[in-house]
């Protein structure tokens, strides 16, 4: 004890200022800390940390977004995942399975591979956007894709064209045209390749590349007949294994496939050639063309930017007014329902949505808007199919309707077979046919 002296008294006094300066001294640090911890934690709505978002190879787009949400939220980190094509599905549901999915994820629309909107809605790993702002305006065709069950789990965005990408003063110097017939394609590709140059490269050894040309075919035939096809199979009036015009349809295209083959209009042994070996084959001018999905053209592009292209659709008939352009859904982007930073990551997904964000996606992955419009402005490289597009005349690829991830593995790898000689046209629409009734 200190007793009751003056000099103790003023003791105990230093004694409680020190405590009474200490606990002030505590409770301003621990204010800062909350403060500090809120800069590093982002905004005051809770939106902050890091944002990991999983997709393709390739997303020129995304990089800018990232940095641009990083920029507006400064607490936010985006750190951007990219997979092969060839991997990126399997990847991602490996992710997932194990508990350790990305936040934001790139995914198909329909219901055609492993990474589909309505397969992982099914299987109860997205969370629902049914309520965000966008998610009534981003058009019917688009929302159908990454709906289930009558919510949305997906921004769906823009879709790119397939087709094939030539190079535009090549074809002028081997004095060749586009082809307008299917005929015509055939003497096309004989007089190009008479001249040592491939006329169409193929990436079969990228799977789903096998199917590509065939399925572009088959849209043709298919919607030149009935341009209301795909509303009659989301609608259940017509099933795939029961419709005669698609087995018509499937089994002609497989045929034209193989006379493309016998033609010489693609490089010997495909299947040896992976998406970017067949780019490479372009931008080096040892092949005319490529056939690809509109957002590979910045990779062509880049093996040699001194070249120009554009693109034409394949023709499957003798009658140019039967062409259908096939488009593929573009980027879609989902949110995992399980993600540990999900306000952030709708937060994201909503900016992407925003109407300067769709444009410039849209134009960094040669995209176009689901529906045309008189101000839809579609670039040099794809001129060439604008008049299709304008014209309504286009064809999601089949994958988006199919009813599992099956089909599309299984003709993936009948096509090879195909391809290689190894099958013939009528086992790949029995394989296809086995995979749609799911068997």
């Amino acid at each position: 004890m200190f007793g009751t002296s003056p000099a103790a008294r003023r003791v105990r006094r230093r004694g409680r200022l020190a405590i009474v300066g200490a606990l002030a001294l505590t409770a301003t640090t621990a204010i800062a800390g909350c403060a500090s911890n809120k800069a590093a934690g982002g905004s005051p709505d809770g939106i902050g940390g890091t944002l990991r978002v999983s997709a393709q190879t390739g997303q020129p787009y995304l990089d800018v977004a990232a940095k641009a949400f990083e920029k507006l939220h400064a607490g936010v980190h985006v750190q951007l995942v990219e997979s092969p094509s060839n991997t990126y599905q399997t990847t991602v549901r490996a992710q997932l399975a194990a508990n350790h999915g990305p936040d934001v994820m790139w995914v198909w629309g329909g219901s055609g591979n492993a990474m589909a909107t309505q397969i992982l809605a099914k299987a109860g790993l997205l969370q629902d956007l049914t309520d965000r702002p966008w998610a009534s305006k981003i058009g019917e065709t688009a929302t159908s894709l990454v709906a289930y069950q009558g919510k949305t789990y997906a921004l769906n965005t823009y879709e790119n064209p397939t087709g094939v990408l030539y190079n535009t003063e090549m074809l002028k110097k081997l004095g060749v045209s586009v082809p307008t017939t299917f005929s015509g394609l055939l003497t096309f590709c004989k007089d190009v390749s008479a001249k040592g140059i491939v006329p169409i490269a193929l990436g079969n050894q990228t799977g789903y590349l096998n199917t590509e040309t065939p399925l572009e075919l088959a849209n043709t035939l298919v919607y030149s007949q009935d341009p209301d096809f795909a509303k009659k199979v989301t609608s259940g009036q017509v099933t795939w294994t029961g419709s005669e015009l698609w087995n018509t349809a499937l089994k002609k295209s497989l045929e034209l496939y193989l006379q493309m083959r016998d033609a010489k209009c693609f490089e010997p042994n495909s299947t040896g050639f992976s998406d970017q070996a067949a780019n490479q084959l372009v931008s080096s001018q040892k092949a005319l063309g490529v056939n690809i999905i509109a957002p590979a053209i910045a990779s062509v592009i880049k093996g040699n930017p001194s070249l120009k292209y554009d693109m034409f659709a394949i023709p499957a008939t003798d009658n140019p007014g039967d062409t259908y352009l096939t488009v593929n859904t573009g980027a879609a982007y989902a949110v995992n329902k399980a993600s540990p930073n999900l306000k952030t990551a709708i937060a994201f997904v909503d900016f992407l949505a925003e109407d300067e964000q769709l444009a410039s996606a849209s134009k960094a992955n040669f995209g176009l808007p689901y529906t045309p419009t008189k101000s839809t402005a579609v670039q040099d490289e794809m001129k060439g199919v604008s008049d299709l597009y304008v014209a309504g005349k286009t064809a999601l690829w089949q994958t988006n309707f199919w009813p599992n991830a099956d089909v599309k593995q299984a003709m993936i790898a009948a096509c090879q077979n195909l391809i290689l000689g190894k099958a013939t046209t009528q086992d790949v629409v029995d394989a296809v046919n086995k995979a749609l009734a799911g068997a």
